[in-house]
C-alpha cells in the first residue's frame, strides 16, 4: 500500500470529500435538501483542523478500499465519509465534545492504517524500522499507542515453534516494584514489564532500579489501547487501606461490597462477555457503556481505593473485548481481608467469559523467608491453552530472620514502634506506644516504620533496614518527589510493596518455572546472609523425611 506516511491528501481528494457525489437518478427533492445543507456546513467548516483530519482520514481509507476491494474496506470507506459531514456539523454547531471524539476516531484509523502498512511489508516489524520512521508518521503511531512505547502496537518476535520469545506483561498499581523483583531479579524471567502507577516516588524508584513504569491514574487509561493486544500477561495490586483490618476498613462496608459488586457486572457487561444463549458467539453484545461511565457510579464510595478492585475486571475484559487475542492469565495481590464476595464475583465473571481456571492463596511473606510479616490474598485466572502446575509452596520451611538480624541489632533488645518513649514500671512496656521484642521477625511494616526505634538506645532504624524487613535489597535506590527528604513517602512505598519473594513463588506458578524456591533461597541468602540450600540438598531432606514418616508408620 505504499510508504507509511499518512498525511497529505491529494486536492482532488479534497474536493471529492467536500462536494456530494451527484444522484445517478433523478434525487428525491429531500435528498437535494440535504446535499446542499451538508454542503454549507463543509465549506463553513472548511480549513478547521478537525475537519482536515477527518478529510484526510477518508481519503486514506477510499485508497485503501479501492487496493483491496471487500466488504469491511468498503464499510470503513463509507463510516469515514459520513463522518467528514458529522465532524462540519459539529464545527458550525460548536460542539466542542463531539469535535473531539471525531478527530480521535479518524486519527486512530489513520494510525491503524499507518500501523497496517508498516505489517504488510513481509516481515515483523522491527526496531529499525521504526526508528527509519518520518517524524510525522512517529508522532502519530506515538499518539496512537500512549502511553506505552510504540513498539508495542506490534506482534512480538517468536521463535521457529511460533512462540512468543519475550512474553508483554502490563502491572497496574505497580509501585516500587515489589512483583517486578520478582520476575526479574529473582526468576530471572525473560519478560517485558510496563508498569503503571499514580505515585510519582514510587515511579522514580521503580524508574532507578531499571523498570519502565509510567506515571498515571489507573483509572484514566483504557484497556482497549491497540499497544495491549499483544499482552500476554497482566497483574494487579490495588491499594489495600480500604480492605485491611489496620485502616478503617471502609471497603468491607455492606454498601461498598454491593457498589463494587454491581461495577463488577457493568464492566462484563460492557465488554460484551455477559452469557447469553441467544447469540452464536455466547455472549450478548457490548452493552455500549464507555469505560468512563462504568467507573463513575465508584465516587460515591466512601474510600474511592476500595473501587479500584473493579480494574480487575475492566483491564483484561476490556483488552478481550476489542483487540488482545493472546491474553493468557492475570494475576491480583489484595489484602488478606478482601471481602469473600468480591473475590467470588471476580472469579465467576472470568469463568463466565472463558477463563478456565481460578484459584487464590493467602500467603505470608515469612513463609518465604521475609524478615516481616506480611499476609496478603493472591489471586489468578488463566485462559491460555497451560494450566498451573508449579507448587507454590515451599518444600521444607525458609531460615527465620529477625528483626534484630537484620537491622544488626544484638540479641535481647526490644523494639519502640511508637517513637522513643519511656517505659511504664507498671507494665514494662513504653506509655502511649507499641513494644515488641527484635528476636522475632517484624509484625506487618506500615508507613509509620521510619519511626521505630531500639528501646535501650534510641537508635532509628533506615530506610535500608525497612527495604531489607520488606524483602528488598538493602541498596534498593528509593526515591522521593517533592519537598523535604521523603521519609514516610519512601516507607511507605516499602510497606505497599509486594513482597519479592512472594511475588517469585506466585509468577513461577503462573509462568511454569519449577526451581523457583531455589532461586528464592538464593535471593534470601543475599539480601540476609542466609546460608542458602541447594537444590540437592532439599532433595536429600525430603527423602530423609519420607523415609522417617515411613520408619514411624512401620514400628
Amino acid at each position: 500500500m505504499g510508504d507509511t506516511r499518512v498525511s497529505g491528501v491529494p486536492a482532488s481528494g479534497l474536493l471529492n470529500l467536500l462536494h456530494p457525489v451527484p444522484h445517478p437518478h433523478p434525487a428525491d427533492p429531500e435528498d437535494v435538501q440535504q446535499d446542499a445543507e451538508d454542503a454549507a456546513a463543509l465549506a463553513a467548516a472548511a480549513g478547521h483542523p478537525a475537519l482536515v483530519e477527518c478529510q484526510t482520514t477518508a481519503q486514506i481509507l477510499a485508497e485503501y478500499a479501492h487496493l483491496n476491494p471487500g466488504r469491511q474496506p468498503e464499510h470503513w470507506k463509507d463510516e469515514a465519509h459520513a463522518r467528514v459531514t458529522e465532524c462540519a456539523y459539529a464545527i458550525v454547531e460548536d460542539d466542542e465534545e463531539k469535535i473531539a471524539h471525531l478527530t480521535r476516531e479518524a486519527r486512530g484509523e489513520r494510525a491503524a492504517v499507518a500501523c497496517g502498512r508498516l505489517e504488510s511489508r513481509g516481515h515483523r516489524v522491527t526496531t529499525e524500522d521504526l526508528a527509519a520512521l518520518d517524524d510525522e508518521t512517529r508522532q502519530l503511531l506515538e499518539w496512537y499507542a500512549r502511553p506505552f512505547p510504540i513498539e508495542w502496537l506490534f506482534e512480538p518476535e517468536r521463535d521457529a515453534f511460533g512462540r512468543i520469545i519475550r512474553k508483554r506483561v502490563v502491572v497496574l498499581f505497580h509501585g516500587p516494584g515489589g512483583l517486578s523483583v520478582g520476575l526479574r531479579d529473582i526468576l530471572n524471567a525473560d519478560v517485558d514489564i510496563i508498569g503503571i502507577d499514580l505515585d510519582g516516588g514510587a515511579v522514580a524508584t521503580a524508574t532507578a532500579a531499571g523498570f519502565r513504569v509510567i506515571h498515571a491514574d489507573v483509572t484514566d487509561l483504557t484497556p482497549e489501547n491497540p499497544a495491549c493486544q499483544w499482552v500476554s500477561g497482566i497483574a494487579l495490586t490495588p491499594p489495600c487501606q480500604a480492605f485491611t483490618p489496620s485502616g478503617l476498613g471502609k471497603g468491607r462496608y455492606a454498601g461498598s461490597i454491593n457498589l463494587i459488586l454491581s461495577v463488577i457486572y457493568e464492566a462484563t457487561a460492557a465488554a460484551g462477555f455477559l452469557p447469553w444463549d441467544g447469540a452464536a458467539s455466547g455472549f450478548a453484545p457490548r452493552s455500549g457503556m464507555t469505560w468512563d461511565e462504568v467507573r463513575e457510579p465508584l465516587a460515591e464510595l466512601e474510600d474511592p481505593r476500595a473501587g479500584l478492585m473493579s480494574e480487575v475486571i475492566i483491564w483484561p475484559l476490556g483488552m478481550l473485548a476489542r483487540w488482545n487475542t493472546i491474553l493468557e492469565w492475570v494475576a491480583v495481590e489484595q489484602s488478606s481481608a478482601l471481602p469473600a464476595q468480591i473475590e467470588e464475583a471476580l472469579f465467576e465473571q472470568l469463568t463466565d467469559a472463558g477463563w478456565h481456571t481460578t484459584e487464590s492463596w493467602t500467603l505470608d511473606a515469612v513463609d518465604y523467608g521475609a524478615a516481616s510479616h506480611r499476609k496478603r490474598r493472591f489471586m489468578a485466572a488463566y485462559r491460555g491453552e497451560a494450566k498451573p502446575f508449579v507448587d507454590l509452596t515451599p518444600q521444607i520451611p525458609f531460615p527465620v530472620t529477625t528483626f534484630a538480624e537484620v537491622v544488626g541489632w544484638p540479641t535481647g533488645r526490644t523494639i519502640l514502634t511508637r517513637g522513643n518513649r519511656p517505659l511504664d514500671p507498671a507494665t514494662g512496656r513504653a506509655k502511649g506506644g507499641g513494644s515488641r521484642s527484635a528476636d522475632r521477625p517484624s509484625t506487618c511494616v506500615t508507613a509509620t516504620i521510619y519511626g521505630w526505634t531500639d528501646s535501650e538506645t534510641g537508635e532509628r532504624i533506615t530506610q535500608s533496614d525497612i527495604a531489607r524487613l520488606v524483602g528488598f535489597p538493602g541498596d534498593f535506590p528509593w526515591r522521593h518527589v517533592g519537598r523535604g527528604r521523603g521519609v514516610r513517602n519512601m516507607a511507605q512505598q516499602a510497606a505497599d510493596a509486594v513482597c519479592p519473594m512472594v511475588s517469585a513463588a506466585f509468577f513461577a506458578r503462573i509462568l511454569g518455572i519449577l526451581d523457583w524456591e531455589e532461586k528464592v533461597r538464593s535471593y534470601v541468602h543475599r539480601i540476609y546472609s542466609v546460608p542458602a540450600i541447594p537444590a540437592a540438598r532439599i532433595e536429600q531432606m525430603l527423602l530423609f523425611a519420607e523415609e522417617g514418616d515411613r520408619a514411624a508408620q512401620a514400628a
